[in-house]
């Protein structure tokens, strides 16, 4: 089987490979199982125990853009310190781990989910450029938890990921796809159930919603 490759984050050095990566990772996922080596990525995330309708979750989704937009602009208009590695950058689209507080995962039952919700970051980010961006926007908008927002890295390795178009709570489908494609090739699951949000729902029709679903996989042992 074919595991397609993608280079190291701290390899891309121009614009142009970053939007290689970010649609090799979200926007470039098509309509069938494909199977994927994800590099290890920097990001900064939230983590939350709440429905994704609730505040908590939307508060989250505003503080991870906030962060983001404040390095990507920061630093696009020497705000910020530029690093020596600097390109203008693209930020990605949102991205989301979910998992259960009662096993097995059900992605339809909002009350067991617990999430960790991230937006991708460039190799140049720092904890330091996190803070600045960080400051400022709390600046901005003091009443959402800034300081609830982590810098770390997303590690997933090897990886089968789909496109799924529709509901959110239509993915069922979709997910047996992964499974399916898990069993043939003797696959395991090896971490989260993880979501990446092409479309804006607020913007987008139910029906028209594009969402790339991965697992992280295994080989399983041989018997």
């Amino acid at each position: 089987m074919t595991i397609k490759a993608l280079p190291d984050p701290k390899s891309i050095r121009t614009t142009t490979a970053w939007d290689e990566l970010l649609k090799a990772l979200s926007t470039g996922v098509k309509r069938q199982v494909e199977e994927i080596r994800i590099p290890v990525v920097p990001i900064v995330a939230m983590t939350g125990n709440e429905p994704p309708a609730s505040k908590q979750y939307q508060d989250a989704i505003a503080v991870l853009y906030g962060i983001a937009y404040g390095i990507k602009m920061g630093l696009k208009f020497r705000k910020l310190p530029r690093p020596n590695e600097y390109f203008d950058f693209r930020v990605g689209a949102l991205g989301s781990l979910w998992w259960s507080s009662s096993g097995e995962i059900d992605i339809t039952d909002a009350r067991t989910l617990r999430w960790q919700a991230y937006l991708m970051l460039p190799r140049f980010a720092t904890l330091k450029l996190v803070d600045a961006a960080r400051s400022a926007a709390k600046a901005r908008k003091p009443d959402l938890p800034y300081d609830a927002a982590t810098f770390t890295t997303l590690k997933e390795g090897r990886s089968v990921q789909i496109l799924h178009i529709g509901p959110y709570d239509k993915e069922e489908p979709t997910i047996e796809m992964l499974h399916d494609y898990m069993v043939a090739h003797h696959l395991l699951q090896n971490g989260k159930h993880h979501e990446i949000y092409i479309s804006d729902p607020r913007r987008t029709k139910p029906e028209k919603l594009k969402t790339v679903i991965r697992f992280p996989v295994k080989a399983a042992s041989k018997p």
